[in-house]
This record gives C-alpha cells, sequence and structure tokens, in this order.
C-alpha cells in the first residue's frame, strides 16, 4: 500500500508540473487595477488607455507587434501582407481559422465594414484612418484578401493598424444592436461585446462604477490565454489600491501613480518595475475665454513648478517634457534653454502686465481682472489619479502668485474627456499615450486643429501649424521630416496651448506570484500573457 500510495502521489506530482508548464494549472482568476474605469468599449468611439486595454484583449486587429518589441510588425489577423504601388497599396492575407466570439468567421467583408464604420461614425479616433482612407479604401478581394487604397502615402500606415481603433468587429452584432449612424457613438456598443469581438477574452460583464469581467474564449485562434478569469474591480481611491496589493486581493497594476510608489516599497509580496515610455503628460489649455490669449497661456506656463513636480510627485520616475514629441522618438529636439518654459514667476508676471491684467489691488494682492474679467480658468483632474491631483495643486498655489485664479474640479475619467470636449470646462490634466511608433501621431492628434479641439476639446487653431503637419507627415526625406518637426515643436512653445509637465516612467506593481508580463510601449497590457503560478 505505501508503494502504491507513493507511486500515486509521483503521478499526481508530474501532472501538476505538466499542468503548470501549459499554463492551465495557473490560478482559474487574475485581478488587475484600471488607475480609472474606461470610457467605452467601442473600438470606432474609445480613445483612452483604459478603453484601449479593454478593447486589445477582446477585439483582433490585422497586425500587432511582437511581444516587447515595437520596432517590427507580427501577424495577428493578417497572416501575411504586401505594400506595393509606391506605398499607395496594402494587400492583407487573412488568416482562416478566426472567429468572432458568436462562432462566425473573421472575413474580409468584416475587416471592411470595421474600416468604413469607423470612418462614417467619425468619432474622435477616427482621424487616424480618415487622414489615410476613405469610404472607398477598403476592398474585400476575396473571403479573405483585403486591400487598402490610401488616399495619400503615409509612413505610419501599418502603425494604425495596429491601433484599437482598427480593431475588426462582427458586422452581424453591431447591425443588431444598433448598427451604423453617421456622426454618432453607438450606445450599445460603448458598454457590451456580446460576439462583437475576435480577441482572446471575451468581456462577460461591465458594471459601471463596480468592475469589468472578461472571460477565455476557448475558441481563440491563437495561443489560448493563460488565465480564465481576469477580473478588474473599479477603485478609484488609490489608498484603497494600496492595501489591495498589499493583502493581495489584487495582482497587477499599472500606470501606477508615481506619488505612491513609496507605499510598497519593501513589500515581500510585491514586484515594482519602472520601464521607460515614450508617455507624455501635460496640461491641455482651452484656448477661450481668458486662455484664448497667447500671453495667457505662456505665463500660466512659466508659472508651472517644474523641477518641485519631477521630484516630489513623480518620484524621479519621470523627465522633463518639452514639447508634442517625446525623448527618444525621431523628430525629437532637445530645446536651447530660451526655447523651454521653465518655473519663472518674474517673467510671467511681466508677461501679464504687458499684456494688461492688472491687479485687482496692489500688486501681488487679490487677482487680476482686464475689462471686467478675472484672470482665471477651471481645470479637470481625474478621481483617483494622484500625481495629476498633486500638480493641480501646486500649479494652483504657484498661480496665486500671478494673479491668476485656477479652480480645480475633480471628475471622474469617463466623463473627464465629454465634459471638455463639449467646452463645459476650462481644461484637463491630461497625457498621450502613444497610438503608433511615429511622431506624427503625437504632433497630429495633439496640435492639428480638427484633432485638438476634438480629443483634448482646446480649440487650438493655428494653420501654419497644420500645414507644418501636413508637410511632414507625407515628407520622404527622412532629414527634411525631422527638420519639420523641429519647426512644429517650436511653434508649440511659441503658441503654448498646453503646459509640457513631463515624460514618464510607467510604474508597474506585479504580485510575486504573477508571470508572463512583458512591456511594450505601444501596447496596453497583454491579459492572455498573464497567470498565477
Amino acid at each position: 500500500m505505501k508503494s502504491k500510495a507513493k507511486w500515486l502521489v509521483l503521478v499526481l506530482l508530474s501532472l501538476v508540473v505538466g499542468l503548470a508548464a501549459t499554463g492551465f494549472g495557473a490560478a482559474d482568476k487574475l485581478v488587475y487595477l484600471f488607475y480609472g474605469e474606461p470610457g467605452e468599449a467601442d473600438p470606432a468611439t474609445a480613445y483612452d488607455m483604459r478603453s484601449a486595454t479593454l478593447i486589445n484583449n477582446v477585439y483582433d486587429r490585422l497586425l500587432t507587434y511582437p511581444g516587447a518589441d515595437a520596432t517590427q510588425f507580427a501577424p495577428m489577423l493578417a497572416e501575411s501582407w504586401e505594400v506595393s504601388n509606391g506605398g499607395l497599396t496594402l494587400t492583407f492575407h487573412l488568416r482562416r481559422d478566426a472567429t468572432f466570439h458568436d462562432g462566425t468567421p473573421v472575413t474580409a467583408e468584416a475587416v471592411r465594414y470595421s474600416f468604413n464604420r469607423v470612418l462614417t461614425m467619425n468619432q474622435p479616433p477616427a482621424w487616424m484612418l480618415s487622414q489615410m482612407m476613405n469610404l472607398e479604401s477598403t476592398v474585400a478581394v476575396d473571403a479573405y484578401t483585403v486591400q487598402i487604397n490610401l488616399t495619400q502615402p503615409y509612413a505610419a500606415a501599418l502603425g494604425v493598424l495596429t491601433h484599437s481603433v482598427a480593431s475588426i468587429v462582427n458586422p452581424a452584432v453591431v447591425e443588431a444592436n444598433g448598427g451604423i449612424v453617421a456622426g454618432q457613438e453607438n450606445t450599445w456598443m460603448n458598454q457590451n461585446e456580446g460576439g462583437a469581438g475576435s480577441g482572446p477574452y471575451t468581456m462577460s460583464e461591465w458594471i459601471p462604477a463596480e468592475r469589468l469581467t472578461f472571460e477565455r474564449y476557448d475558441g481563440y485562434w491563437g495561443k489560448k490565454a493563460l488565465t480564465k478569469t481576469i477580473e478588474c474591480p473599479i477603485v478609484p481611491e488609490v489608498g484603497t489600491r494600496v492595501l489591495m496589493l498589499l493583502a493581495g486581493d489584487a495582482d497587477v497594476h499599472d500606470q501606477f501613480p508615481e506619488t505612491n510608489v513609496a507605499d510598497l516599497e519593501g513589500a515581500a509580496n510585491l514586484s515594482i518595475l519602472t520601464p521607460a515610455t515614450f508617455n507624455i503628460d501635460f496640461i491641455a489649455l482651452g484656448c477661450r475665454g481668458a486662455m484664448a490669449e497667447t500671453a495667457v497661456r505662456q505665463a500660466v506656463s512659466y508659472a508651472f513648478p517644474y523641477d518641485m513636480v519631477l521630484e516630489f510627485v513623480y518620484n524621479g520616475l519621470a523627465i522633463r517634457s518639452t514639447g508634442p514629441i517625446p525623448s527618444g522618438m525621431f523628430g525629437y529636439v532637445d530645446p536651447v534653454a530660451e526655447r523651454r518654459y521653465t518655473y519663472n514667476i518674474i517673467k510671467a508676471n511681466q508677461i501679464l502686465d504687458a499684456a494688461g491684467w492688472a491687479w485687482q489691488g496692489a500688486a501681488g494682492e487679490g487677482y487680476r481682472v482686464k475689462n471686467g474679467v478675472e484672470l482665471g480658468m477651471e481645470v479637470l483632474a481625474p478621481i483617483g489619479e494622484e500625481v495629476k491631483m498633486q500638480e493641480a495643486l501646486l500649479w494652483q498655489d504657484s498661480l496665486r502668485q500671478i494673479g491668476f485664479n485656477l479652480k480645480i474640479r475633480e471628475i471622474v475619467y469617463a466623463m473627464m474627456y465629454r465634459t471638455v470636449r463639449n467646452h463645459e470646462t476650462d481644461g484637463i490634466m491630461s497625457g498621450w499615450l502613444p497610438d503608433y511608433a511615429d511622431p506624427d501621431n503625437y504632433v497630429d492628434a495633439i496640435c492639428a486643429s480638427g484633432n485638438a479641439d476634438a480629443i483634448y476639446g482646446n480649440e487650438y487653431n493655428n494653420p501654419t501649424m497644420d500645414s507644418l503637419i501636413l508637410q511632414a507627415k507625407s515628407e520622404t526625406d527622412v532629414v527634411q521630416r525631422a527638420a519639420l518637426y523641429g519647426l512644429i515643436q517650436d511653434l508649440s512653445f511659441e503658441d503654448a496651448p498646453y503646459v509640457w509637465v513631463s515624460q514618464r516612467s510607467n510604474v508597474v506593481i506585479l504580485s510575486s506570484a504573477v508571470q508572463g508580463f512583458y512591456y511594450n510601449p505601444i501596447l496596453p497590457i497583454d491579459f492572455a500573457s498573464l497567470y498565477k503560478d
């Protein structure tokens, strides 16, 4: 009996080891903490990293990046592709084993439908497709061959197709739930998935302000997700998230606020990673009211305490941002001292004096006024984002020294961008994470007149800036293209439509039991690779 029992134990142990090696011995559930609730679940509408995290794990695109490498493309729904006709024609050959979550095959017609849907709805992220495509561009050559005929050459065209906006949706599900209405969002798709995706996970539930839950799609064409259920509680309070991580009630938290890293240092059950990113933080200034004046925007830029924020808010886990292009990316220029904003209260006051903004009383008392209007603005700060809240408070204190009344309104992420896009506030504490690895992705989205308002609601509009962006977009000479981006960065200094704050690290907190994490600076976190050992 003893030998038989020993033999049984050995067999069971070998089974456990074998299962663990395949990933199916891992825990059935993993808890991931968003740093704010996603705005929408619809690839045609969503335009924030929390929503992109949801979408990229539920939907597939034609192309992706291989693991942590953001320098080359990898097959996804497209097994292979060719670029011809001087870069104007892209041909994709689809894999034949991909299905949507309701079992429907993913076909060339679904690709055509998905891209034309984005163009027709024309929501904030649609510009990435509309800059190079129209409703006649995408052709279903046959059931599994797609041809895209670009309206103009665009060096970053393949990169665009890795973004969440280029996700392929199930036409049957969309048509059964509101269809496509020109210029409008699909409210059902914003909150549901219901078989519309073909990714490694389905979104099984979304209870607003409470949680999201993702379940593994066992019919997935690629490598199956290693964890069956990803549970995502919505926890705005960073202190509560810290306690959950320390107690082992949460397993993963990326984009963790730098202000709270010290709360987790030394915890035996946690690992802290800080990979470098192309993520930039800034304050979007609504170019209306008092902020319509370039001089006012320049003054408030000189009144931001950059060094203090980098040291005490980011805890040294960020560097200065000096414009719309991040350091380390093609097109970035390190500006001379005279072409970058520094903390200079004296200069800020001189600019406002020259612009005719007078103190209400003696110099330094109260706030400034001009034509009966008090100098000030309201800025939105997302609830639960301690970094941005502390930035706002430090800036508010500094602005009092130049007679500027900054009002801070805390708001949930899901409402922040809607509010500013409707021009119901004056600015937001925000930032930009790359959609694809090209400087045009930054300058077009952030500084082009139409996109600046559609995304950040700031009404910035400079025809010279728009012209430079268009030239750089299609310039094939590398030297000339780089020079154009230098001019764009310089003009962003002059016009000051944003206060450029920082280029952050991505602070990632992992339970010591979590395996399979990798970081790609272009993509959201990959749920399918994660498991608990």
